[in-house]
């Protein structure tokens, strides 16, 4: 796997037809800026590049107060990558049906695009255009935490039983039966920045936990607005024991996150912290069939890095 530019994978002797000469079997994962076949290939690529460049700083413009923005998150980092595990497994299971490597390019420019697009293309799938493009839930500038009287909360309601639990737990008529723009969700989808400013308006007469108990009771989705301090305390995470603190040899005490998914079958087991730098070179040496002479050599030019 490797996030070097093909020019300089090339220089080092390291492209996929020199490694391929050496190992037929073998998939070589290239995460690149752009696909390679446009004239933009060559260039270098960061996540902020690709949020300006695959739409988000513009879409974030037109909900905010028209200066384009990135989101505060490596976003495109972690989706590329993330798109990167899926590509590299279909090459190794096909590896494992016929028997042959290949090369797998994961550009991150087009791997945002498909992301961002999958909800903003809209009208403009079909030729010619039906509309402008744009998700109108997604775009309505009061899609965001309402306000309270003393705060912000999370909720969203969004399907008929949903609208009627919450009118029933506000005092309000049944909406779905008597106002036509909440008669069904694609109603509420065309009258989405009416709907919202209507909650909006509803939302700051009761205070944060009143609307998380009320919303709560009413088995509707919500959720506070956690800061960098409060997520610590969510009674969620602490009862399934999300974050802790393990011993590092180097480094002393660190805060770790647990791993999110879990097998019924194959479970994570003990973690080990995260190794410095070199920890575990002669051994992975050793795994790739390195005698320990030649490991030595290495280590001595400065070659590989022992912690």
């Amino acid at each position: 796997v490797t996030n070097i530019r093909p020019q300089a994978m090339a220089r080092l002797g390291l492209g996929y037809e020199d490694l391929r000469a050496v190992n037929p079997r073998i998939v070589y994962a290239a995460v690149l800026g752009y696909a390679q076949a446009g004239p933009y290939a060559p260039r270098p690529a960061y996540d902020d590049l690709m949020q300006g460049g695959a739409l988000v700083a513009s879409l974030n413009a037109r909900v905010g107060n028209g200066e384009p923005r990135y989101v505060p998150l490596a976003m495109v980092d972690r989706i590329t990558g993330l798109a990167a595990v899926g590509a590299i497994n279909a090459a190794l299971v096909h590896r494992e049906r016929m028997g042959e490597g290949q090369r797998v390019e994961i550009p991150m420019f087009e791997t945002m695009l498909t992301f961002v697009l999958g909800d903003h293309l809209g009208g403009k799938v079909f030729e010619p255009a039906l509309d402008g493009g744009g998700y109108g839930r997604l775009l309505s500038p009061d899609r965001k935490p309402y306000r309270t009287s003393d705060g912000h909360v999370c909720t969203m309601i969004y399907n008929d039983r949903q609208w009627r639990a919450f009118c029933a737990a506000v005092g309000w008529p049944d909406l779905v039966s008597t106002d036509p723009r909440f008669a069904s969700h694609a109603t509420r989808t065309v009258h989405i920045d009416a709907v919202l400013a209507i909650l909006s308006a509803e939302f700051v007469k009761r205070s944060t936990a009143d609307w998380l108990r009320l919303l709560a009771a009413a088995d509707l989705p919500v959720t506070p607005v956690h800061t960098l301090e409060s997520i610590f305390e969510d009674p969620h995470l602490l009862e399934t024991g999300f974050f802790g603190t393990e011993a590092h040899p180097s480094e002393g005490p660190l805060t770790r996150m647990a791993i999110p998914v879990t097998y019924s079958a194959s479970p994570t087991g003990e973690r080990t912290p995260a190794p410095r730098l070199g920890e575990h070179s002669a051994g992975i040496l050793g795994e790739a069939g390195y005698a320990e002479a030649e490991i030595a050599a290495l280590l001595d030019s400065g070659a590989v890095r022992a912690a």
